[in-house]
């Protein structure tokens, strides 16, 4: 049965699994290379970093324990 619902879902179709008329899971084709590394970025400029970097909290810890 799994096979078929991948078989389908390969095609391109995309398949709601239910559970007593209720969904639990939907299986979709994966995007592709191009709009899945876009969403990445997009994702990825959209976070605001605040604080210091990890890299500098690292060094200062390290300078504070050997005190």
């Amino acid at each position: 049965m799994l096979k078929s619902l991948l078989e389908r879902v390969a095609r391109g179709e995309e398949v709601i699994l239910l559970d007593q008329d209720k969904a639990v899971a939907r299986l979709v084709p994966p995007l592709p290379k191009e709009q899945r590394l876009a969403t990445m970025k997009k994702f990825r400029d959209s976070l605001a970093i605040k604080g210091e970097s990890l890299s500098a909290t690292v060094i200062n810890a390290r300078t504070e324990e050997r005190r």
